[in-house]
């Protein structure tokens, strides 16, 4: 596994984010300060040698702030408004932001026939409907016009993805997060990447799991409020599984955050950019 994404990996309070005062001083102290500081440092936002993880709100929180900011096209201001919160408080991947550059992409397979399997699914739906949802995102990344062809593997066969909905305490996430928060705290789900690429399985063994947390959200076929969209989830999810990170543009599927009651199960320009990158266009 590779330790250099996980080292910056700080548990943080989404809680205590909401209740920060908006536009702080340089030099104010607060205890949002050290949840926003910790959110900074565990998602790679705050690369300065000298950003320290406490509770005052420095120059190094203002800079990492702009790079946030920047990230998800808001106001670069430094400040912590309204936007800047939303953004902060906004359910999302439990990877990092990456590096801030569109199309972004780490590694990819071997093969362009990859097979999935289910493990445990969502309690909030019918078995049939979940499959369904992984399925139509699945599909879409196969009309992508790369090549690539998914199918369900048989049973006893080993897959190349694995899918399954899991407490948010778990345990393979200690890899992106050993601190043991696991998908606490508004991450909705987590996917390993092929290859070299892997930061959760040995060498990107199959197979790559696909997790989703069904602890801690309400998961749905459709827009619903206060419900996440399995199929709009599982379309950034399984980008990540094919060698795709972050993307900063906010209209892809890859950007790292989603709404509750939204559908995006379209790709878009820059998904379709990045994922002709790897596997060339058909």
């Amino acid at each position: 596994m590779a330790s250099v994404l996980s080292e910056n990996k700080v548990r943080f309070d989404r809680h205590s984010i909401c209740k920060l005062p908006y536009n702080l001083e340089l030099g104010a102290t607060h205890k949002g300060v050290l949840e926003v500081k910790k959110y900074l440092k565990h998602f790679d936002y705050a690369e300065s040698k000298s950003f320290k993880v406490d509770s005052t709100f420095d120059q190094e929180t203002r800079t990492a702030l702009c790079k946030f900011q920047s990230w998800f096209t808001l106001d670069v201001t430094g400040q912590f408004d309204g936007p800047t919160k939303a953004a902060f408080t906004a359910a999302r991947c439990a990877h990092s932001r990456a590096n801030p550059l569109a199309a972004n992409t780490i590694s990819k397979w071997d093969k362009k026939n990859l097979t999935y399997a289910y493990g445990p699914l969502s309690e909030d739906l019918p078995p049939d409907v979940c499959k369904a949802a992984v399925r139509r995102a699945f599909d879409t990344w196969q009309n992508a016009g790369v090549g690539l062809e998914f199918t369900e593997a048989g049973a006893g066969a080993t897959p190349d993805i694995l899918i399954d909905w899991r407490d948010a305490l778990d345990p393979d996430l200690l890899a992106l997060d050993p601190s043991g928060n696991g998908m606490v705290g508004g991450t909705l789900a987590h996917a390993d990447f092929p290859g070299n690429g892997s930061i959760i399985v040995e060498n990107g063994k199959p197979p790559l799991p696909l997790h989703f947390d069904d602890e801690e959200h309400i998961w749905v076929d459709g827009a619903v409020p206060n419900g996440f969209d399995i199929e709009t989830v599982a379309l950034h999810e399984i980008g990540h599984t094919l060698g795709l990170l972050h993307s900063d543009d906010p209209n892809a599927v890859m950007a790292p955050t989603v709404a509750d009651n939204l559908l995006k199960r379209r790709l878009g320009r820059d998904d379709l950019v990045g994922i002709r990158r790897l596997y060339g266009s058909t």
